[in-house]
């Protein structure tokens, strides 16, 4: 099968569909190179893993490959001496091995769905060692952490304790009353990674310091005052340190990297193959394919082809298109849904080699070639095909093709030389395991001749034993198939009324051209018509009224078994879809009280076990204190095991009413967003309105929305956990933050922030309202402010620390 058969069947842009469903680069180049297997076991290997993991994408969605980056040249790289890879490569590795790690997890449990893949992800290597150490240096946005070295954290604080001291020094100038006639404005900037205040040139003097640059107006000088020189400087070998330490880290991982090269590789390759994989199952789902069975002898059934470059569409990936939200259809992708395609039967029965397919012109002959040889390369490449299930096809060791227009000027040959030459190459090549497509075999010379030749070129094929489909207008190949047993005529269906095709191939007998018919539809005048007639003679005439005959009861016949067909069809699908909705129903229905049932009663015994732990401790406090009552924590703790129990049965809320007529300026819901606005159009015809919500118009139809319902006021909490507390008035700067009733998690943030605020506001504490309670939120707060850059004290209203709800924390 060489490139030729592959541009005359248009392999190549099936390679493109297929391209565009893989997500790795390795992937797509793996897709857009694919070629068919001539090896039998082979394809039906191909075929096996393109089944399992379409069934894996159809039961749990489409597997995260997009981490597989092209990382071979990378890896390959870290043999240089001295050369370390940066930080986004690493990252590339580690996103990668994380790939394999999750891949080869996903499938471990899935050894009887999907043992083909599962063999090829056992020899996965995750590498999880790797991993943890690149993502402990490495971060998400390709930064080095802290937390890579010791030394580089502490080498990062220093740097931040001198930055945060150049700061405090230079913004001394800037608020300084005596110096405002010489600074320029209230900003510190950077030169030569310096950091410089902007001052008059005018007033140059009275700032001593080092001059870094002058604007543009020489009306500003940048100057570093020589009390921050000494800062810059050891800020400037901090700097130098970091890079010299961040480059060592890189080094050690680049080596480790290098040292498991191998495995690394052989991931990436396995990866790259899954992806084809899953790339194959995506078409197959896109084209709503089905993986065919082995034809035994060499037969062929397939109903109901879809060839896919005709039902194709590019949805294109433009600025104001939607996705199709309805199907998952993302922008940019190929889907494959024109209603125009007209559906064809592919049958090549047991005994027979040799297919005639004749009619009239653009009737689909040469498409229902093509279709045949274009599934052959899909099925022994391992794709699924558009097909009815259960059809079966058979293998081919090669496969030759002579479609279209072969002449070419340069080598001084004619259509039909180029032909001849073709088939030449063809018939000394074929065997009994090969497939040959001819498009119009013995057309281009003498009508005679040509069909001469072409009846002798298929004797030659059938002695070979090779499979062969040709189309022809010749009388002589029509004729063929009523003298050989193992030969059978297809012919195209024609409407006699309308005169036009209908794209569907009727087996069993010849089909004529119906040029006269075609010639009066386009308007050729009548006169020559009728002495074309003249011309035809009368025995083709009554050769061609008697087909003419027998194609209309066989159409007849078609007809009604094609209707029983589809009768049949659609009452197995009712039936089977009936019967898997009550399965899905009674396992659904089971599965719901089951659930119900374990959840009522891990509720009921964890409500107990609370239940007797407050009974207890509030017996041993009788023992002790006999005149002891409920505290308000035993009463909370009851509270919290009756609120538990109402959310885990909260009652149900009645569906929002839909409505059936809307009109401009009325306020609704849409219920999909849960949202309320106004109407702003409506499409009566389409029953569909546009509603303005807020700063935002949605398109939705009458039965997405519901009437809008009064809206509810939530009350005001002027003291909820989180939010500063209203300042006493005073030219105090104190703040004031209540973080009551929030976790450790929740709370350290908007402390490190109110913090900031204080910091850059002037102020010289903060006051953190955090309770008594068990005081594990005050410990916290406590010792996560211990060793913060910009505090320097802690202190509290009690003599006893624990004993105190409010913090103050003093600002450096």
């Amino acid at each position: 099968m060489d490139e030729h058969v592959f541009r005359v069947l248009e392999f190549d842009k099936v390679r493109t569909f297929l391209e565009s469903f893989a997500q790795s680069a390795g992937g797509r180049l793996l897709c857009r190179t694919t070629k068919p297997s001539t090896i039998q076991a082979h394809v039906q290997q191909l075929q096996q893993e393109t089944t399992e993991m379409r069934s894996e994408i159809d039961n749990s969605g489409p597997l995260a490959l997009g981490d597989v980056h092209d990382i071979n040249c990378v890896v390959q790289q870290t043999r240089i001496q001295n050369f370390h890879l940066d930080q986004q490569q690493l990252l590339h590795v580690a996103e990668m091995l994380e790939t394999a790690a999750t891949i080869k997890s996903f499938f471990a449990g899935l050894q009887e769905k999907t043992p083909a893949i599962v063999q090829r992800t056992e020899a996965l290597t995750p590498l999880h060692s790797l991993i943890s150490r690149i993502r402990t240096c490495i971060s998400a946005s390709a930064d080095i952490l802290d937390t890579a070295s010791g030394h580089l954290a502490d080498l990062r604080r220093q740097m931040r304790s001198l930055h945060a001291n150049i700061i405090r020094g230079l913004e001394k100038y800037l608020h300084d009353v005596d110096l405002n006639f010489a600074v320029q404005d209230d900003f510190i900037t950077t030169r030569n990674n310096r950091f410089v205040i902007p001052v008059r040139s005018d007033r140059r003097a009275s700032i001593p310091g080092v001059v870094h640059d002058q604007s543009q107006s020489k009306a500003t000088f940048f100057i570093e005052p020589l009390e921050i020189l000494e800062l810059n400087n050891t800020l400037q070998l901090t700097q130098r340190e970091i890079t010299h330490e961040e480059i060592r880290i890189l080094n050690e991982l680049s080596l480790e990297v290098q040292q498991q090269e191998a495995e690394i590789l052989s991931n990436l390759i396995i990866l790259e193959e899954l992806d084809v994989i899953h790339a194959r199952a995506s078409l197959s789902r896109a084209l709503a394919a089905n993986p065919a069975l082995p034809g035994k002898e060499c037969a062929i059934s397939l109903k109901n082809c879809r060839h896919p470059i005709l039902s194709a569409r590019f949805l294109p990936a433009a600025i104001d298109t939607e996705p199709d939200l309805e199907n998952k259809i993302p922008p940019g992708s190929w889907v494959f849904d024109k209603p125009t395609v007209v559906e064809i039967d592919i049958i090549k029965k047991p005994g027979i080699n040799t297919l005639v397919i004749s009619g009239v012109n653009a009737g689909g002959k040469t498409v229902a070639l093509k279709t045949l040889g274009l599934f052959i390369l899909m099925h022994q490449s391992g794709m699924h095909l558009p097909v009815d299930p259960e059809g079966r096809i058979a293998h081919y060791e090669s496969l030759f093709a002579d479609i279209g227009d072969e002449q070419n000027i340069e080598a001084c040959l004619s259509t039909f030389s180029a032909h001849m030459k073709r088939i030449k190459d063809l018939v000394m090549a074929a065997t009994a395991r090969s497939l040959v497509l001819l498009d119009e075999l013995g057309s281009g010379t003498d009508p005679a001749e040509g069909g001469a030749l072409a009846a002798a070129v298929l004797d030659h094929l059938r002695v070979l034993g090779c499979t062969t489909m040709v189309t022809s207008h010749l009388n002589l190949l029509k004729t063929y198939a009523y003298t050989h047993d193992d030969a059978e005529n297809i012919s195209v269906d024609f409407d006699s009324n309308t005169h036009r095709p209908l794209y569907r191939l009727v087996y069993g007998l010849p089909g004529f051209s119906n040029a006269l018919s075609i010639a009066r539809n386009i308007g050729i005048p009548e006169s020559i018509l009728q002495a074309a007639g003249s011309y035809a003679g009368k025995a083709n005439q009554q050769v061609s009224d008697l087909v003419h005959t027998l194609e209309h009861s066989q159409h007849v016949v078609l007809e009604k078994q094609t209707h029983l067909s589809e009768m049949n069809e659609h009452s197995t699908v009712i039936r089977n879809s009936c019967k898997r909705l009550l399965e899905s129903m009674q396992s659904r229905r089971d599965s719901f009280l089951r659930k119900f049932e374990e959840t009522g009663r891990a509720l009921l015994h964890d409500s107990e076990n609370s239940l007797r732990s407050i009974i207890k401790q509030h017996r041993r406090q009788l023992r002790q204190l006999p005149e002891t009552r409920y505290d308000a924590h035993a009463r909370g703790q009851i509270q919290q095991i009756k609120q538990k129990i109402y959310q885990q049965f909260l009652p149900t809320s009645p569906a929002a009413q839909t409505l059936d007529h809307v009109e401009p300026g009325q306020t609704v819901t849409v219920n999909s967003l849960k949202k309320s606005g106004k109407v702003a159009f409506v499409d009566t015809v389409a029953r569909r309105a546009e509603i303005d919500i807020g700063a935002i118009r949605v398109k939705a139809g009458f039965h997405e929305l519901s009437m809008a319902g009064p809206c509810s006021k939530k009350p005001h909490n002027p003291h909820r956990p989180g939010a500063p507390l209203p300042q006493a008035a005073g030219p105090s700067f104190e703040k004031q933050l209540n973080v009551i009733g929030l976790r450790v998690a929740e709370a350290l943030p908007l402390i490190d922030k109110s913090i900031d605020t204080a910091v850059i506001q002037g102020a010289d504490m903060v006051e953190i309202i955090h309770g008594r309670g068990t005081g594990r939120l005050m410990r916290a707060i406590h010792e996560h402010l211990k060793d913060h850059i910009q505090v320097s004290g802690l202190s509290t209203d009690s003599k006893d620390p624990g004993c105190s709800g409010v913090t103050r924390v003093v600002i450096k």
